[in-house]
């Protein structure tokens, strides 16, 4: 197939990892820098000797995330207050790139959180209020709100807008590169947002410029951002092999793709179509379809995984989403599943369901995690690189297994299984970042793998595999976890 480079946002397994996994499937390597050189948590990467990586390259394509390229990652680029002038010094390496660049920029998120892991530090004080804040400004831009007042101190209000500003002129100047041909395609990712944020004004005063640049599908914008490497790597796979699968988008819930999901600013539906255009997929009807992405919708519920996990979840919209999947497959076609109902990690009702018959496991792809945004842009990269692989006659079956597995471990066994008890064992606020102890982490890794193998005997979700015997925690907090599955050496 093809060889890609790829500078991910950071070290974390999901931007990292994950985008290799993709190209796995259809059987293509993505190389990516020397770990030296990428941001881990608030330790920024080295931008210069990433630029002098990027022009090195010898891939026949590139991958790139534009906040690692200039700023050192995506939360330096919260921190940092390097001038517009020295990023774009950076962003030049990108001239010098001898195949097509696939590049993705995300506008700046102000989470709902008075938490300042990966944030500046009045965070921790004024999270919250400068949330409401920043919803209150959007409000009184559309004409639909007063004057905002708040006891956000001034020098805090001016540096949180000064640093949004620099990086919605830097946002802008990448849509130039990409009316410019420099970019190949760009997507615009929103983070961690809400109907109502400066974010969502900046974001669509972005899409109202790509529509006056007529650039078309070359520049996607949509919520999301830790998915985006592997979305814009199957969009390359799709180039390199002449191939746009044809997915259809089956929901359970009759309204279900208008509904808005945490942390998103529009309906499901409107996520589904730009992620499926970035990954390099046609959205057609049933009958013309080669594949079909099913989503089980958001619960309208205010639950989290993550921050508030509820005591179970529905039985019906499960048992509705899992005879949809039941009916697809045993119609013969290939089916991925998209678990938006909660955000922050998969619905066990419905994992366990499908895994009780082995439907499971006769998945082309799987996602439940953190936001609707990252969900479906996994899911759809997986099934893209799945029909790509199957078309250009590369498909690895075992790459996918093992994808579709480890995405069910990090999903489901670990974010909604795993760290909820993990957490209420631990004393833990699950509304704030933790930090895990350098002398507490081997206890915690095993008590994690306890618990993952536990979930996974009861389940036996995909043959052949088995729980991991050891887990990392790559930035020292619960959040997430690093980890390979092992191999039993049974039929898949």
């Amino acid at each position: 197939m093809i060889r890609l480079a790829l500078v991910p946002l950071d070290d974390r397994p999901v931007c990292r990892v994950l985008p290799a996994m993709v190209a796995a499937v259809a059987g293509a390597a993505v190389d990516t820098p020397p770990a030296a050189l990428l941001p881990a948590g608030r330790r920024p990467g080295d931008p210069d000797r990433l630029a002098d990586w990027l022009r090195s390259t010898s891939a026949e394509a590139a991958v790139v995330a534009l906040e690692t390229l200039g700023h050192g990652g995506l939360i330096a680029s919260r921190l940092h207050h390097e001038p517009v002038p020295v990023v774009l010094d950076r962003w030049a390496a990108l001239r010098d790139v001898a195949g097509p660049v696939h590049a993705a920029t995300v506008v700046q998120r102000t989470p709902d959180a008075d938490d300042a892991g990966e944030e500046p530090d009045y965070w921790a004080t004024y999270g919250r209020a400068l949330h409401a804040y920043s919803a209150d400004l959007h409000r009184l831009l559309d004409g639909a709100g007063a004057r905002p007042s708040t006891d956000v101190p001034a020098p805090v209000r001016q540096d949180f807008l000064r640093r949004r500003q620099r990086n919605h002129v830097l946002n802008q100047v990448a849509l130039s590169l990409a009316a410019e041909g420099v970019l190949d395609t760009l997507v615009v990712g929103a983070d961690d947002t809400a109907p109502a944020a400066v974010g969502t004004a900046e974001w669509r005063w972005l899409r109202a410029w790509t529509g006056w640049l007529e650039l078309g599908d070359r520049v996607l914008a949509h919520p999301g951002a830790d998915e985006i490497g592997a979305v814009l790597v199957a969009r390359t796979l799709t180039s390199a092999a002449g191939h746009r699968p044809r997915v259809a988008i089956a929901c359970a819930e009759p309204d279900g793709l208008r509904r808005v999901a945490r942390y998103e600013p529009v309906p499901i539906g409107a996520g589904v179509a730009s992620q499926a255009a970035a990954a390099g997929a046609d959205l057609v009807d049933g009958a013309a379809a080669e594949a079909v992405l099913v989503v089980h919708a958001p619960q309208p519920v205010d639950a989290d995984w993550a921050t508030a996990p509820p005591v179970d979840t529905d039985p019906a919209p499960v048992a509705r989403t899992a005879a949809l999947v039941r009916r697809l497959l045993a119609d013969g076609h290939t089916v991925a599943l998209a678990d938006c109902a909660l955000g922050n990690g998969a619905d066990p009702r419905l994992v366990a369901d499908l895994a009780a018959d082995g439907a499971l496991a006769r998945l082309a792809a799987f996602a439940g995690w953190n936001t609707a945004g990252n969900t479906l842009g996994s899911a759809l990269a997986t099934l893209v690189a799945y029909q790509v692989g199957r078309a250009h006659g590369t498909l690895d079956p075992a790459a996918a297994r093992r994808l579709l597995a480890h995405r069910l471990v990090d999903d489901h066994l670990y974010m909604s299984y795993a760290r909820p008890r993990l957490r209420r064992e631990r004393g833990t606020d699950p509304t704030r970042h933790d930090h895990v102890p350098a002398a507490e982490t081997p206890a915690v890794t095993a008590r994690i793998v306890e618990l993952l193998d536990r979930r996974w005997r009861e389940l036996r979700p995909v043959p052949g595999l088995a729980a991991p015997r050891s887990v990392s925690l790559p930035w020292q907090r619960t959040y997430e976890i690093d980890f390979a599955l092992e191999e039993t050496g049974g039929q898949p």
